[in-house]
């Protein structure tokens, strides 16, 4: 009998909490919520608006001062002193190196010397000359008298022939000499080019700085001999002076994007060691010839000047670039909501969109969301940038389109149950903000 009161007891009171959720939510919403769901998919999603999207190339490179000098020595010798370090300011014409200069002024002496020689060499033979000059006349006027008395039968005929040998002997002695003074004058000529080097290389022991800059890297010591570089041989680069106010960045643009590029657009530098900041540029130069790695592809060296707005950064920095090509106005989507699909994959009305060519394997899509369902959309996409791409057709502005995460768009199926990943069921408080992604 006691069992028999407990059960009827059971059922009263569930017939009561069955007539208290009629009453309070009506039979559909009671029938709803007692009948199972289907699962839905998390997603993150976006509203499409027209944005402006600026279209760039990107490329490699690092940074360099726009004007460095590497100081090596003109002449052999050794290094007396080095009144700079790496990292001290330096301003144009200061003194930044001195060589011994002993055996340079040793050489300078011995030039002078030979000079001096060769000057009173020539003077003797130009006395000699004069002497020799004379008797030559002398003799010549002795020979028209031997003549005129040979013809008059006063002298012999050997007589005669005294004199005109005496004449011949002479002249060929003047012969000699003035050659001689050639050799001489040509002498004094070397010696005269001789002290000419010999004070140049003398001159050349005193190194001056060519600009104004900052010491970046010393590479000799006081004491040690620098060396002249040669064809195949480079000498000894005592220091590397640059000018850290004005950088640039020297970026390796792949030869596919190189015919998109010009001098003065503009560009935004990414550093790796600042992280945190931007800087701005603009393209100065692109080489006219292509650059072949070791790996045989090519690049193009192009110079963007980065506007420091007064700060020093380090020289050699490896950055990233993104150059300005032009510059757009549509509907803009985060690039990675544009997947592909095979084409014969699609239902039949999609694939009918004069948006999709049957020709081809694949096609590009999104997923629009409608009531709750993801729907597979054919699209257009235009130019882009690294994070967003404009979308010429198959979406209109106001459209809620799904952009997250990469994973579930590259399994989505058309009309698939989805909801935002800030949906949350009643009664949960979210741990966090929910991840609400917009295009820009």
């Amino acid at each position: 009998m006691k069992i028999v009161l407990i059960i009827l007891g059971l059922f009263v009171t569930l017939a009561v909490i069955g007539g208290v959720m009629i009453i309070s939510y009506g039979p559909a919403e009671l029938l709803k919520s007692l009948t199972p769901q289907p699962a839905r998919t998390e997603v993150r999603s976006a509203t499409v608006t027209t944005e402006r999207l600026i279209e760039t190339v990107s490329a490699p490179g690092e940074i360099e001062p726009l004007t460095k000098v590497e100081i090596s020595a003109e002449v052999a010798s050794r290094i007396e002193q080095l009144p700079f370090r790496a990292g001290d300011e330096i301003h144009r014409d200061d003194v930044i190196v001195r060589l011994d200069d002993r055996t340079l002024s040793a050489s300078l002496k011995s030039a002078k010397a030979q000079r001096e020689a060769e000057r009173f060499r020539l003077q003797s033979e130009q006395a000699r000359r004069v002497g020799i000059m004379q008797h030559l006349e002398f003799a010549r006027r002795n020979l028209q008298r031997q003549a005129t008395l040979y013809d008059s039968g006063d002298v012999s005929r050997s007589n005669l022939d005294d004199a005109q040998d005496r004449v011949a002997d002479l002249e060929a002695q003047v012969e000699s000499i003035t050659h001689s003074l050639s050799v001489i004058e040509s002498s004094l000529a070397v010696a005269d080019a001789n002290i000419d080097s010999a004070e140049d290389a003398l001159t050349k022991t005193v190194i001056r700085s060519p600009i104004d800059g900052i010491v970046t890297q010393l590479n000799a010591e006081v004491g040690e001999v620098v060396l002249m570089g040669t064809m195949n041989n480079p000498g000894t680069v005592i220091m590397t002076i640059a000018d850290l106010t004005r950088m640039i960045l020297n970026a390796r643009v792949a030869e596919t994007d190189v015919a998109k590029i010009a001098a003065a657009q503009n560009a935004r530098i990414h550093i790796n060691a600042y992280r945190d900041r931007v800087y701005n540029g603009v393209v100065r130069t692109i080489a006219l010839q292509r650059t072949t790695e070791l790996a045989g592809t090519g690049y193009f060296e192009t110079e963007i000047e980065l506007d420091l707005q007064g700060q020093r950064i380090y020289s050699g920095l490896v950055a990233n670039v993104d150059i300005e090509i032009a510059r757009h106005e549509g509907l803009v989507v985060e690039s990675q909501a544009i997947v592909e699909r095979l084409v014969e994959d699609l239902p039949p009305e999609i694939r009918r969109s004069p948006l999709v060519d049957r020709r081809k394997r694949v096609t590009n899509v999104l997923y629009r969301i409608v009531d709750g369902k993801a729907m597979c959309t054919p699209v257009k996409p235009g130019p882009s940038d690294l994070t967003h791409t404009l979308v010429l057709q198959g979406i209109d502005e106001g459209d809620e389109i799904i952009v997250g995460p990469y994973k579930v768009l590259e399994s989505l199926k058309h009309e698939q149950l989805v909801k935002h990943e800030d949906d949350t069921p009643a009664g949960d408080e979210p741990d966090d903000e929910p991840d609400r992604v917009t295009s820009r």
